[in-house]
């Protein structure tokens, strides 16, 4: 019996110790042995310079660092983005660590919106009420300079001062080449900083010289190069026109060698036609009075030469070029009625309104007449209802009309004085 016994009871032991040598076999298999780590990190180098190189895979530690585009972000790390430069850092993620400085900041699917700080500004301090910064004010110098153009200044101030010390041609050189660049911002704005140039290019356009001009066209000749040199320099030139505005009484005030009245004068009073219809001076007169007009066209955008223009009566001497008629003054009255429409009348081409006419409509009686008063603001309905109602009427006359009714639309709706009865 008891050999059977000792026999059971080793088998016995012997299923134990199997057993238990098959599961430590499994359990080994199903845990493989740790792969060690590369000896060398793979990095990126974008320059020659070692310095420069960092790991391709972003290694994390517990302070924020700035994490590159191109590298690898484990998971579970904590991320900042800052929206304003996308400038990226990372570090790992501490569940517990609370930073004050981010308490009230809009956070987003772990990105959180960081406001940079404000530059320290050292320089002097903007007080309250001062005028807005306009951008238009700067203009930038071009990147190569014209070499002749400050010659050229030189020889229009010389020749308005010593006409007979600077030869014909190299006027006329120097005003071609101002006509060119004065279209430019920059040249435009120089010529109008330049007070003493700006007169003696008005003198210059005020010069009448038969001897010069004969045989020459119209375009080639120093009075036309100058209007065409102040028209240019003035038109859409805000900051040109500013300059102008600014030196505008020194300019105005002086007189030419050439003759006995200032600028002002000159620009304003010599407008409105006087020669005789249908004589040869009025050819020629028609042909001045045209230089006079493409200057007048952009000055009037400056608020201070509009009123200066409208003190010196310059609507009555527009209102006379529009009363004249035959075929030297067809583009003259067309561009006369263009400016007050653009300047006084009409608010969709930069109008302000309210400044002319500055008063009503008068009757017949008054405008009828030859008198001073028939070419006073009140007059204009009266004759551009007789021009627009004259066969061949020209295009703007019942446009410049509709625009100056319009102007009277409030007063004529306006309630009648009660009269007074006896009783």
């Amino acid at each position: 019996m008891a050999t059977p016994y000792v026999r059971n009871l080793m088998h016995f032991l012997f299923s134990i110790i199997l057993i238990s040598s098959v599961c430590c076999s499994l359990a080994s298999a199903s845990h493989p042995p740790a792969v060690s780590p590369p000896a060398e990190t793979e990095l990126i180098c974008h320059t020659n310079n070692p310095a420069e190189c960092y790991p391709k895979v972003f290694s994390a530690t517990e302070e924020f660092q700035i994490v590159h585009d191109d590298q690898d972000l484990p998971p579970g790390l904590h991320v900042q983005l800052d929206v304003q430069t996308g400038r990226k850092q990372a570090k790992l993620y501490n569940p517990g660590e609370e930073n004050p400085a981010l308490a009230g900041l809009p956070v987003n699917q772990e990105v959180i919106v960081v406001d940079p700080e404000l530059p320290q500004d050292d320089g002097p301090r903007i007080p309250a009420g001062a005028p807005a910064y306009e951008p238009v004010g700067m203009v930038k110098a071009p990147q190569e300079k014209n070499e002749g153009f400050s010659k050229a200044l030189q020889t229009i101030k010389k020749s308005s001062q010593r006409p007979k010390s600077v030869d014909a041609s190299a006027l006329d050189g120097a005003l071609q080449l101002l006509d060119e660049l004065s279209h430019d911002m920059y040249y435009g704005l120089q010529i109008a900083e330049d007070a003493e140039a700006v007169q003696s290019l008005f003198c210059l356009m005020f010069r009448r010289n038969a001897a010069e001009g004969e045989g020459r066209p119209s375009g080639e000749r120093a009075e036309f190069l100058a209007s065409s040199v102040l028209s240019a320099a003035v038109g859409n030139n805000v900051p040109s026109l500013t300059a102008i505005g600014k030196s505008w009484d020194s300019i105005t005030a002086k007189k030419c060698l050439s003759g006995s009245h200032s600028i002002k004068q000159e620009l304003f009073h010599r407008l409105a036609p006087t020669s005789e219809p249908g004589s040869k001076e009025e050819a020629e007169e028609s042909e001045t009075i045209r230089l006079h007009i493409s200057v007048i066209s952009g000055l009037l955008k400056s608020p201070k030469i509009r009123a200066e223009f409208l003190e010196n009566n310059g609507m009555q001497s527009f209102l006379q070029i529009l009363l004249r008629d035959g075929k030297a003054w067809g583009s003259r009255r067309a561009k006369v009625a263009q400016i007050t429409s653009d300047t006084f009348l009409d608010e969709d081409f930069g109008a302000t309104l309210g400044l002319w006419p500055r008063q009503q409509q008068a009757d017949a009686s008054i405008c009828a007449g030859s008198g001073p008063r028939s070419l006073d603001d009140q007059c204009w309905e009266y004759h551009l209802t007789r021009i627009s109602q004259a066969a061949g009427a020209p295009e703007w006359s019942e446009h410049l009309l509709s625009l100056i009714r319009r102007t009277q639309a409030p007063s004529s709706q306006s309630e009648a004085p009660p009269t007074h009865n006896e009783l």
